[in-house]
């Protein structure tokens, strides 16, 4: 599963509006402000539908057939084959500040200056509804089902659309004020792409328990990776400095996501110990896991201005199963093996560091309809060589 992300909505725009001329692209420039009006609308539309009737590839479908055109305009004004006659100005809802904790979903929504600040948002709410279908794909499917490789395949579209957002997008949006929204500073997007690809990987091992005989020492590594992933992820949002405070919400999904693939890496060492017939490590980290599944619930619970954590209703279903392990190992330690259950401590400096299963995939803005062409001697528009 991936956040629950609350779709962005946008103002109306009209490109014609902010250009001097529109040179030889009188339909193309039409078609744009079409396609994107068409966004707007879907977007709009999805908000009064309920979530069990939201169909994410809509949205997924309407912004890949808008983005061709607005790649265009973006090389045709770094080529000055199209110029500005005053600065085109975009108003986005922005749906990952803390506002929406407060006043709910009908937060003022931000504008700002330059394509950029457009090409952003459109990348940014793309990867969202990449992320939100992934979710709609593992409702009632078995892990063994091949819906599983698509749901972590979708995950990883994501999170290479808000890495190249990041890392290809924000550097060049020069104008950037003081007071954008918080999607728009660099570390945010390189966070949530990393939370992507490890709720990809947690897919991706998820269903290698189900279908192919992996140790529980490697899929200890495993979740250990994931946990990894999500503690940088939190890091990274954490130190934002913005006029707009992150969300609360995304803040706590991620605070419990490191505790609870923390709380999973120690099931598998705890079942790893017993293979091996170390059941003092055995029961020490069954009894681990066991108390923080059961603190994370705990937070949940006490902090009742914020949603209760999806993350924290899967530890909820896994401490039952973790509690099973503990009774069965204390019982053999107990009459059997005799072994002293190391400390929280002991069994820290036996853990091990993570691993990665999976590769972040290399997103690609798709090739503009009109305007500037590639030429390999010239590097003189925005994102040049990056979509062919």
């Amino acid at each position: 599963m991936s956040y629950n992300y609350s779709l962005p909505t946008t103002g109306s725009l009209s490109f014609v509006d902010f250009l001097e001329s529109v040179g030889p692209y009188s339909s193309e420039i039409s078609d744009a402000t079409a396609q994107r009006a068409r966004l707007r609308a879907v977007l709009k539309e999805l908000k009064k539908e309920t979530h069990s009737t939201r169909d994410y590839q809509i949205i997924i479908n309407t912004i890949e057939e808008y983005l061709p055109f607005l790649v265009s305009i973006v090389n045709c004004i770094q080529s000055k084959e199209l110029v500005f006659k005053r600065s085109i100005e975009t108003s986005w809802r922005s749906t990952l500040s803390d506002h929406l904790i407060h006043t709910g979903s009908n937060a003022p929504r931000i504008s700002c200056m330059d394509i950029e600040y457009e090409l952003i948002f459109v990348l940014m709410t793309y990867a969202y509804a990449c992320s939100l279908q992934t979710n709609d794909l593992l409702k009632n499917t078995d892990e063994a089902s091949p819906t599983y490789n698509k749901a972590a395949d979708t995950l990883n579209t994501a999170a290479s659309a808000f890495d190249f957002v990041a890392n290809e997008v924000i550097p060049t949006w020069h104008q950037s004020p003081e007071n954008r929204p918080v999607e728009t500073i660099r570390e945010f997007p390189v966070a949530l792409s990393k939370m992507a690809l490890a709720d990809a990987q947690a897919i991706a091992i998820n269903k290698a328990l189900v279908t192919s005989n992996i140790s529980n020492s490697l899929v200890a590594k495993l979740y250990m990776g994931v946990a990894g992933q999500y503690e940088m992820a939190y890091g990274l949002i954490s130190s934002i400095t913005a006029t707009q405070d992150v969300s609360t919400d995304l803040k706590k999904y991620l605070s419990d996501g490191t505790l609870f693939y923390k709380a999973m890496a120690k099931k598998y060492l705890a079942m790893d110990a017993n293979d091996n017939q170390k059941m003092g490590q055995a029961v020490g980290f069954a009894r681990d896991c066991k108390a923080d599944l059961k603190s994370l619930q705990q937070a949940s619970l006490s902090k009742g201005h914020i949603r209760k954590s999806a993350i924290a209703a899967r530890a909820a279903r896994e401490q039952e199963s973790v509690g099973d392990l503990l009774s069965k190992y204390t019982m053999i330690n107990d009459t059997v093996s005799y072994e002293t259950v190391p400390s929280r401590q002991d069994l820290q400096r036996v853990i091990p560091g993570g691993r990665g299963v999976l590769e972040l995939k290399h997103y690609s803005l798709p090739t503009p309809v009109f305007g500037p062409t590639k030429q390999k001697e010239e590097k003189s528009y925005l994102l040049e060589g990056r979509y062919f």
